[in-house]
């Protein structure tokens, strides 16, 4: 999303600014004792007036309650919106979120990477750029990662393609995913709609279960951004559920595929600037926003504006519950309740007394969410309030004191890559080197 003096830019991957932090047996232990000690080795690559961070146990007081996110950063959360009160995290957003383009062109074609077509849960296909790491000898055996983009994002946007690409570079297999109602997915079969995570999900389990069908894939991850980071979290509790959960009511539940026990995304799930109080960040869009006081919120409206747009949507608007309904609605899980499931099941914290069920107790695979102070679209005191109730090792959080939202690559480049890498080391994880 572009707006006043910022834009996107790119900020490439460079493998020879990779901190290693040094591996311990006692790290994999928990996701939780790993980020300490990795945090510890890397917290010299945040820029020097932004080194206090706060990492899992710090969310939490000597009673178990979540702390005050903002007054330990020293921050009036209802001036993150503010260009004049949060410059650089606004800044930091823009440089990384691109330009709000919602459409359907396809992205310039990335060094080492081919378009290819993945099927999803139901056979749909699911359009992706697929970079394979290979040396000397050919296709190496190695893990593959995922990258979803942000809310109704593709793969034009740079901050995927900067990944991708160091990623791949480093020695991974990369996948650049368009989920169903997103970039080239949608041209192809427009008729599909986007749910906001429930067929999504299903489609993340199927995509990894296709990835570890080829030759060359040990194991798989999955990186998400904004909304792609709240698909990445429910593709770990679904994993870990199994399709069978109070947060999936028996309506949803007879649309959805059985899951296989087989695991999924075992290298790890990170989730970046994930969305956690959607709700209320729909409360927020129901009314329009200003340009000049609340250029994030109103950035975001213009692009569910566009989309409504573009799909002959009834009075389109910046009203993003409206597009939640438009597009449920015309989806094969429509039925009268079908906003209800639909935000039951990606709900990870309670709503007005609506409950979020926990879903991260189920996970079985390792979770990393990472989170900016001053994000200005997705406030940080929810990822608090989140592992306050979190008793699962595997799921780790940290707080960052900048990068707004998604914007860890402009905030501090080298501690965003090198935190990436060591997250998927596979000395970390288990996996064979």
């Amino acid at each position: 999303m572009a707006f006043g003096v910022f834009s996107e830019q790119s900020f490439p991957f460079d493998p020879a600014s990779i901190v290693r932090a040094p591996a311990r047996a006692a790290d994999r232990r928990s996701v939780r004792a790993w980020l300490e000690a990795t945090h510890e080795a890397l917290k010299g690559l945040l820029p020097a007036d932004s080194t206090h961070a706060l990492l899992t146990a710090d969310l939490s007081d000597d009673r178990g309650r979540p702390i005050d996110v903002f007054e330990r950063f020293g921050i009036d959360p209802a001036r993150l919106g503010s260009l004049r009160s949060n410059w650089r995290g606004l800044a930091h957003t823009a440089q990384a979120s691109g330009a709000g383009r919602e459409g359907q062109a396809a992205s310039e074609a990335w060094p080492g990477f081919d378009d290819i077509w993945v099927p999803g849960h139901d056979g749909l296909p699911l359009a992706g750029r697929f970079g394979a790491s290979a040396d000397n000898s050919g296709i190496r055996k190695a893990d593959a990662i995922v990258i979803l983009p942000g809310l109704l994002g593709d793969n034009r946007i740079m901050r995927t393609r900067d990944l991708a690409v160091g990623l791949r570079r480093w020695g991974f297999h990369v996948l650049a995913l368009e989920p169903r109602g997103h970039g080239l997915t949608d041209q192809r079969t427009p008729q599909a709609a986007y749910t906001f995570s429930s067929l999504e999900t299903l489609d993340l389990l199927a995509v990894s279960r296709w990835l570890c069908d080829q030759p060359h894939v040990r194991r798989t991850g999955l990186i998400g951004f904004c909304w792609g980071a709240n698909h990445a979290l429910c593709a770990a509790w679904y994993d870990g559920c199994r399709g069978e959960h109070s947060s999936i009511h028996p309506r949803l539940a007879a649309q959805l595929d059985p899951v296989p026990d087989d695991r999924h995304f075992e290298a790890g799930v990170m989730a970046f600037s994930p969305v956690l109080r959607f709700e209320d960040l729909l409360d927020k869009l129901d009314s329009p926003r200003s340009r000049i006081r609340e250029p994030a919120l109103a950035g975001l409206q213009a692009t569910i504006r566009e989309r409504m747009t573009r799909k002959g949507y009834p009075d389109p608007s910046g009203n993003l519950r409206n597009l939640i309904a438009c597009e449920l609605h015309r989806s094969r899980l429509a039925n009268p309740e079908v906003e209800r499931d639909a935000y039951r099941f990606v709900r990870m914290l309670p709503y007005r007394n609506q409950p979020d069920g926990d879903k991260l107790q189920a996970a079985r695979v390792p979770v990393l969410i990472v989170h900016a102070a001053n994000d200005p679209l997705a406030e940080a005191q929810a990822v608090a309030d989140l592992f306050a109730k979190i008793r699962n090792p595997n799921v780790a959080g940290i707080v960052l004191p900048g990068g707004g939202h998604v914007g860890f690559a402009p905030f501090a480049r080298d501690y965003h890559y090198s935190l990436i890498i060591n997250f998927f080391d596979p000395l970390r994880t288990g996996g064979d080197e």
